[in-house]
């Protein structure tokens, strides 16, 4: 059948029409197109103008520093809750510490080396593990609140502690233990990383700069970062566990995103010869042939042994010789004042520093300099050390310590309460009219109290006649030593991070800028071997030797001689002092 002209007249109208319609709609959606990519431009041009820059990228790495450590710290306190000690370290703890040291050893050159052409990525991607692993703990939660409460005579439990008291049957203790463990490990190759690859890119930009990037994160890892597990441990142990896991974890993936945002070069990088990427093994054999490196991470890792091997001794220092309840917050011996001003000392000791040697040379402090001044430095917190060692008061008589060196035993006249001290720990308390110190409230033999505001008052006690109180018996005379010692602990942590900033800064220096990762690598796993493995295994035997009270895996007190931990100390201080200084003797070819 053959068209009539009119309806040929028809389809070819019809064919103009439709393709004058579909270049309409394509001019349409090019306009569209053109306007949405010019809007993005713009946005992106915005973002990178104003929002990734330098000093937003170091803004940024003090955060995931600080969020990565608070992870850490939490997920050593659900370690304890999950081998139920609550607040108390215990001896799992302190192998899964010395099992982090060995993979920071094993995989901290890897990590710095496989990382240092694409920096930022490198960061991203390790903060983004540790966040997938932080959320998977989530799937593993507990079946209750895993920590009992301070007990009386005969179990009645004191509401006063804030603790509550179960006895639940865990089912997913065994994966739920893996997956923490795999998160502390990866927390540390985390740090590494930030150090690794966050400070270089900082320090790459910003030379001159340098010391005042390393030494803000100096001082929120000393400041902020030892406080985590005070404000954390409370929480660690409720019903609501997983909000801060979540919230931590989360904030962990936010900055890992957020760093992937960041170009691989700004203005004002310059360049220089190019990476190799034939093998790590000659990377680190590089290394290990500079005899300043060498030296000043010997320096570095024996300090680190010092510091963190006397702060994981804080807590018992302050039982032991101020007869102090740490664990929980007595009224009249809160520490969260102290927290506080001890970061601003930190913070304010640091930026002398950060402001002595930043800006003076457009390369940066020199590595001579930063060795000698961190050597220097080091005499003074050895004198800290000592004063602490020292400082101690006139605790009065322990009902159960015979002697300062002998075991503690529970007194007689409580040995029918039932008593768990290993659930909760040192909490002592005072009977009025003997002047006795008891270990707590059930070692006393009290079967009754009143809550007046947070003071706690037991009466009906087996040990004694009358009423006791809350505290050890001499706490009123033991204040002033006990307030000193605070005042010097965070004098001591001040000199320290300042020390840590000039003898970290001289490892960057001794090195060529192509090396700078591989060399922060190299340093923090050997500071991972000697300070965190081998150092903590030492102050693990000091502590061992210095228990006066334990269960079989949980020193509940120690007794005096754990002054010998701040002597030690010290010593370790004053020769990584001494190897500091001899590293700025020591000439190498590539320190600038």
């Amino acid at each position: 059948m053959k068209l009539s002209d009119s309806d040929k007249e028809i389809d070819t109208f019809s064919s103009v029409l439709s393709r004058a319609l579909k270049a309409r709609v394509y001019l349409t959606f090019r306009d569209k197109m053109r306007k949405s990519f010019s809007i993005i431009a713009k946005g992106w041009y915005l973002l990178r103008r104003y929002i990734l820059t330098i000093p937003r990228f170091d803004l940024f790495l003090q955060g995931a520093l600080l969020i990565v450590v608070f992870l850490e710290s939490y997920s050593y306190l659900l370690i304890r809750r999950n081998a139920g000690t609550g607040y108390l370290s215990s001896i799992n703890e302190d192998w899964v510490k010395i099992g982090v040291a060995g993979a920071e050893f094993l995989l901290g050159s890897l990590v710095a080396w496989s990382g240092r052409g694409f920096r930022h990525f490198a960061l991203s991607g390790w903060l983004g593990l540790t966040a997938v692993s932080g959320l998977i703990v989530l799937a593993f939660p507990y079946p209750d609140s895993g920590r009992q409460s301070v007990q009386l005579c005969g179990g009645g439990s004191i509401s006063g502690y804030n603790d509550v008291e179960v006895e639940p049957i865990d089912h997913y203790l065994q994966v739920r233990t893996g997956f923490l463990v795999l998160t502390a490990v990866l927390c540390a190759l985390t740090k590494i990383s930030v150090w690794a690859h966050g400070i270089t890119y900082l320090d790459d930009h910003e030379p001159e700069s340098g010391t005042y990037f390393y030494g803000i994160l100096i001082s929120i890892r000393l400041s902020l970062g030892l406080s985590a597990q005070n404000w954390l441990q409370h929480v660690s142990v409720r019903d609501d566990w997983w909000e801060a896991q979540v919230s931590l974890a989360m904030l962990t993936l936010m900055f890992s995103i957020l760093f992937t945002l960041f170009p691989h070069k700004m203005d004002g990088y310059k360049d220089f010869e190019e990476l190799e990427y034939n093998c790590v093994l000659s990377a680190v054999g590089r290394m290990l042939r500079n005899k300043p490196l060498m030296l000043q991470v010997a320096a570095l890792s024996i300090l680190n042994t010092a510091v963190f091997g006397y702060v994981n001794f804080d807590t018992a220092s302050i039982q032991a010789k101020f007869f102090v309840e740490t664990l929980r917050q007595d009224p009249r011996t809160v520490r969260t004042i102290m927290d506080i001003f001890r970061s601003l000392v930190i913070i304010f000791f640091v930026s002398i520093f950060r402001m002595r040697f930043s800006g003076r040379r457009s390369d940066g402090v020199k590595s001579t300099t930063a060795s000698r001044v961190g050597g220097a430095v080091c005499v003074l917190v050895a004198a800290f050390f000592a004063v602490l060692a020292g400082l101690h008061c006139n605790t009065g008589e322990l009902a159960g310590f015979g002697g300062l060196t002998e075991e503690y035993e529970q007194p007689s006249c409580s040995a029918e309460c039932g008593c768990i001290s290993e659930k909760y720990g040192f909490s002592p308390v005072c009977i009025l009219n003997t002047s006795t110190t008891y270990f707590s409230p059930c070692h006393a033999g009290c079967r009754k109290y009143e809550d007046l505001g947070g003071f706690l008052l037991f009466s009906d006690c087996a040990c004694g006649p009358g009423r006791a109180i809350r505290g050890a018996c001499n706490l009123a005379s033991c204040w002033l030593p006990y307030s000193l010692y605070l005042v010097f602990f965070t004098l001591m942590l001040a000199s320290s991070a300042a020390s840590f900033l000039m003898q970290g800064m001289a490892i960057l220096r001794a090195v060529p800028r192509r090396d700078k990762p591989i060399a922060i690598g190299v340093a923090f796993s050997i500071v991972g071997l000697i300070a965190h493995g081998l150092g903590h295994m030492l102050y693990m035997l000091i502590g061992y030797l210095t228990c006066g009270y334990s269960d079989g895996e949980t020193c509940l007190l120690h007794d005096f001689s754990i002054w010998s931990v701040g002597a030690v100390s010290a010593a370790l201080t004053i020769l990584s002092g001494a190897i500091s200084i001899l590293a700025s003797r020591s000439y190498n070819s590539n320190s600038s």
